[in-house]
């Protein structure tokens, strides 16, 4: 099994894309092989916070902290779109912030999201219809975030996929970063530990500072590890 990385480098509004700098530096000294052009639809809801919940509490460190549901389609998973709703945290549980160039594991991360799968098309149309007529009340819905025309490289036992996030859509939308999916399929696929270190070395020989990468999350074991990779890092950005 193909062992994954996430990694997103943020932007601020003024600054120009970093993927022209990005690719020459992922591609340099390595035989390419182009993969098909990607995209992706990243929809975040919050809950809507319960006053009745938050008064229960006995102080702010044990109020419980916000839920998300989210709603991701990716075209290398064509077939499906992918649902996930964080359990509850308590606001000390609820990541303040990490490091920039770090690696977020399952520790710290709180529980596994709950995962469903919805069948690409009218299904996941119907769905998002749903949601937005029927419990508007109970979740409110963030920014989009999406990646038009990803790109995507094999360069040896790497299959790296990159593009930009942006928020919105048409001509203004507003780039927020660039995301690397890094994904190692050499001879010990499989392993995690090595497969992270093999991840690990790739990005820290591409000299960027100001990324921060997901490899473990909660729930990892229970499948879709790529998919709760993206719900990761992408819940974050709203």
């Amino acid at each position: 099994m193909p062992i994954t990385g996430l990694y997103f480098l943020p932007t601020n509004p003024s600054d120009d894309s970093p993927l022209p700098g990005l690719l020459s530096r992922v591609t340099a000294g390595h035989t390419c092989a182009g993969l098909p052009r990607w995209t992706l639809e990243h929809r975040l809801f919050r809950e809507t916070p319960n006053p009745a919940l938050g008064s229960l509490a006995v102080d702010e460190k044990s109020k419980p902290g916000p839920r998300y549901m989210q709603m991701l389609a990716l075209s290398h998973y064509p077939e499906h779109s992918h649902v996930a709703v964080t359990t509850t945290q308590t606001a000390s549980q609820t990541r303040a912030g990490t490091p920039a160039s770090s690696i977020i594991s399952a520790e710290g991360s709180g529980e596994p999201a709950t995962l469903i799968s919805i069948l690409s098309g009218p299904q996941s149309d119907d769905f998002l219809h749903f949601v937005g007529s029927k419990m508007g009340p109970m979740w409110m819905q963030r920014p989009t975030l999406s990646v038009s025309n990803g790109m995507g490289y094999w360069l040896g036992d790497y299959r790296v996929r990159l593009g930009e996030v942006r928020q919105g859509g048409g001509s203004g939308a507003q780039l927020k970063g660039v995301a690397v999916e890094v994904e190692w399929v050499g001879a010990e696929a499989g392993d995690w530990e090595a497969g992270e270190r093999f991840i690990r070395a790739f990005w820290e020989n591409l000299g960027l500072k100001n990324g921060r990468g997901v490899v473990h999350v909660p729930g990892l074991e229970k499948g879709n590890g790529t998919v709760r990779q993206w719900f990761e890092v992408l819940r974050l950005k709203g």
